[in-house]
């Protein structure tokens, strides 16, 4: 399961925001094989996508980190994903693990 709807939405509202995660889990994981050897973090990807965002488009630009997050979690529990057992000091000044594809 990508999206947990945990706003109780039904529908059409759901099926649009299923389908938004799996397409961001999609990117997520992508970015991970192509840059996996400079050590992924949530703050790195999302910073990444909104550097490389159209200036036309705000859609990264909303994305809140928890979604990243998110993200990171649906691709470990497939087993895609691991901790490398590192940690690097993120955005809010805390101790983050740095990620890699299995």
């Amino acid at each position: 399961m990508s999206y947990y709807n945990t706003n109780n939405e039904i529908g059409t509202e759901l099926k649009k925001s299923q389908e938004k995660a799996k397409s961001q889990d999609e990117l997520v994981l992508l970015y991970f094989r192509n840059h996996d050897q400079l050590g992924v973090t949530p703050e790195r990807v999302l910073r990444h996508f909104q550097i490389m965002e159209p200036l036309s488009s705000d859609k990264w630009a909303k994305t809140p980190i928890t979604s990243i997050r998110r993200s990171f979690s649906n691709l470990h529990k497939k087993g895609l994903i691991e901790k490398t057992g590192y940690k690097i000091e993120g955005d809010f000044g805390k101790q983050i693990n740095v990620w890699r594809c299995k």
